[in-house]
C-alpha cells in the first residue's frame, strides 16, 4: 500500500522540506535509443528517458542580470586592451565591453504583463445592488493599497531569477493585513512542497536570521508553521511553533519561469565577444598606419604603440625619401554579423529594440505597424497570461479575504466569484481605444464599455448611477416630465462624450 506524503510526514523530517526541483540549461541524451520502424499499432513499453540536464544556480542568473558581473569579464582567450608606461605594459582588464541586454529583455517583457491594472469580472450568476456595492469596494482598497505594485514586483522578480513568492498575513494585534514578495536576489527561497502525485501539500519560506541559523516558515491551507534549526530539542530535532494564519488556501503563492533572457544568453555572450574582439583590433589598428620611405633617423620622430610604423628602403621608392599614411578598412563585416546577432536575439527572446535611429525623421508610424513589428513579444505576454492565471485568481482571492479578515468579517467578500487577469500591453493610444469601445458599446453592457476604459475609476458605475439619479432628482424638482427629461438628459450628456472623444483621437499618441 502506498503512504501518501502529508504536511506530517514534513514536519517529522524538516530537512524534506528544503528539497526543490533544480533550475537546468543544457544537457545531453545519455544512452540514445536507435531509431526504428514501427506501424500504427505497435505498442511499446512505456519508459523515461536517458535525457540528464546541466543545474543551473539563481546565481548565475543574477551574475547575467548585471553587466557588472558578466563572464566576458574573465575570458582569457581575446587579447585585453593595455597602455604603456614608462616602459611598462600595463593591462587594462576595466576595458572590457559588456552588453544589458538582460536587462532591457527583462523590461520588455515586464512591460506587456505588469503595466495595465489586474482586470477582474464578477462572475456571479445574480448581481445585486449589495454585491455591486462590494465589488466596487474590493476594486478600491486594490488601488489604495498599491497591489498593481506587489503584481508588478511578483512578475519581475520571477522573470529575474526564475522564481517568486507572494506571501499573504494578517497581524491579529494591530488587524492590518500584509502582502509582500519574496525572492532568492532579496535573501529568501521559496519552496514548494508536494506530495508523490504533484499535489502541493504546502509552501516553505526558507532564510536566515542574524545569527545564520536556517529558519523555515511553512504554510499550508490551515497552520503557519516556524522552524528554527538553531534551537533543537533533546533529540536534536530543530523547534516548531504552530499557528492558525487565517486564510481558507495557502497564503503562501508560489510561481516559477524561465527568466527573460534564458532562450538568448548564449547569443549574448557571443555578441560581447565579438565586441571586446573588435575593440582590441580598433585599439591597434584602428587609426592610421605610417609609411617612410627611405633611411630615417629614429630620433627625427616619436614612436608609441598606438601607431603602426612601416620604414621600408630607399630602394623601395626609387631612391626617393618620402612619407605617406595609410587608412585601414572599416570593420563593416564586422558590424553587419553583430547587426545579424542582435536581430537572432529579438527573435530567441520574443523581444523588440525599438531604438530612435530605427524610426525615420519626419515620419508618422502608426500603433498598428509597432504593434506588428512587436508581434513575437505580444505572442509571448499573451500566452504567459493563461499562464499566471492560477496565481492571479488565488492572489485576488486572498486579498479578499485578507480584506474580510481586518474587517472581523471573513465572509464579506466571500460571496463574490472574481476572476482577476493580466492585461497584456500593447502600443495603442488611449484615444483609440476609447473611440473602439464607443463603437461597441451598441452591442456591449455599460458594465463592460466602463470596466474597459482607460480612464474609469474603481467605483465609476457607482458614479453614473448617482450622476443619474441626481439628474432625474432635478428634473422632479421642477416638475417636468421624468422619463423624457432624464432622456433627452442622457444624450446631451452622449453628445459631449463623443465630442471629447473626437477631440482627444486628433492626437494619437502611443501610451
Amino acid at each position: 500500500m502506498t503512504v501518501i506524503r502529508d504536511i506530517n510526514g514534513f514536519l517529522e523530517n524538516p530537512e524534506e522540506l528544503l528539497r526543490k526541483k533544480p533550475f537546468t540549461r543544457g544537457g545531453e541524451l545519455t544512452n540514445p535509443t536507435v531509431a526504428k520502424n514501427i506501424s500504427l499499432t505497435d505498442r511499446n513499453r512505456a519508459s523515461f528517458g536517458e535525457l540528464r540536464m546541466d543545474e543551473i544556480t539563481q546565481d548565475t542568473y543574477l551574475q547575467e542580470y548585471d553587466p557588472s558581473m558578466h563572464r566576458i569579464k574573465f575570458n582569457q582567450s581575446i587579447p585585453h586592451i593595455s597602455v604603456k608606461i614608462g616602459g611598462r605594459t600595463i593591462s587594462i582588464d576595466e576595458l572590457t565591453l559588456t552588453e544589458a541586454f538582460q536587462k532591457n529583455i527583462h523590461a520588455a517583457h515586464v512591460l506587456h504583463l505588469a503595466t495595465n491594472p489586474m482586470k477582474f469580472v464578477l462572475c456571479n450568476q445574480v448581481v445585486d445592488e449589495a454585491i455591486n456595492a462590494k465589488f466596487s469596494e474590493y476594486k478600491q482598497e486594490w488601488a489604495w493599497r498599491n497591489m498593481e505594485k506587489v503584481k508588478y514586483d511578483a512578475i519581475s522578480k520571477l522573470k529575474k531569477v526564475g522564481d517568486v513568492g507572494m506571501l499573504f498575513s494578517f497581524d491579529s494585534k494591530t488587524s492590518k493585513g500584509h502582502v509582500r514578495t519574496y525572492s532568492y536576489d532579496d535573501g529568501y527561497i521559496v519552496i514548494p512542497n508536494y506530495d508523490e502525485y504533484g499535489e502541493k501539500i504546502a509552501c516553505t519560506l526558507y532564510h536566515k536570521d542574524e545569527e545564520g541559523n536556517s529558519i523555515l516558515d511553512t504554510y499550508d491551507n490551515t497552520n503557519h508553521y516556524n522552524i528554527n534549526f538553531g534551537v533543537t530539542d533533546d533529540a536534536g530535532k530543530p523547534t516548531i511553533t504552530t499557528s492558525k494564519h487565517g486564510y481558507s488556501i495557502c497564503p503562501l503563492l508560489y510561481k516559477r519561469g524561465r527568466v527573460a533572457w534564458e532562450y538568448g544568453e548564449s547569443i549574448i555572450e557571443m555578441i560581447e565577444l565579438m565586441l571586446n574582439i573588435n575593440a582590441v583590433a580598433l585599439k591597434r589598428f584602428g587609426t592610421f598606419g605610417l609609411v617612410l620611405i627611405g633611411e630615417m633617423d629614429a630620433n627625427s620622430f616619436k614612436k608609441d604603440s598606438s601607431t603602426l610604423i612601416i620604414n621600408l628602403s630607399a630602394d623601395s621608392g626609387n631612391g626617393k625619401q618620402d612619407a605617406k599614411t595609410l587608412t585601414f578598412p572599416e570593420p563593416q563585416k564586422m558590424i553587419e554579423y553583430l547587426e545579424y546577432l542582435v536581430k537572432q536575439l529579438q527573435i530567441a527572446c520574443s523581444v523588440t529594440f525599438i531604438t530612435p535611429d530605427s524610426l525615420k525623421i519626419g515620419g508618422d508610424i502608426g500603433g498598428n505597424a509597432v504593434q506588428l513589428a512587436m508581434k513575437n513579444d505580444l505572442a509571448l505576454a499573451t500566452q504567459s497570461v493563461l499562464d499566471w492565471s492560477d496565481f492571479t485568481n488565488d492572489m485576488a482571492m486572498l486579498f479578499g479575504e485578507m480584506l474580510g479578515l481586518e474587517s472581523k468579517e471573513s465572509a464579506k467578500y466571500s460571496e463574490m466569484k472574481i476572476r482577476a487577469t493580466l492585461d497584456v500591453w500593447t502600443p495603442e493610444s488611449k484615444s483609440s481605444l476609447i473611440n473602439n469601445l464607443s463603437y461597441e458599446s451598441k452591442w456591449l453592457s455599460k458594465r463592460s464599455v466602463v470596466e474597459n476604459s482607460p480612464h474609469a475609476a474603481p467605483d465609476e458605475m457607482d458614479r453614473i448611477g448617482n450622476e443619474t439619479k441626481n439628474t432625474a432628482d432635478k428634473i422632479n424638482a421642477t416638475g417636468s416630465n421624468t422619463e423624457a427629461d432624464v432622456s433627452a438628459s442622457a444624450d446631451e450628456d452622449i453628445k459631449s462624450t463623443e465630442d471629447k472623444m473626437s477631440l482627444d483621437s486628433k492626437t494619437d499618441v502611443i501610451e
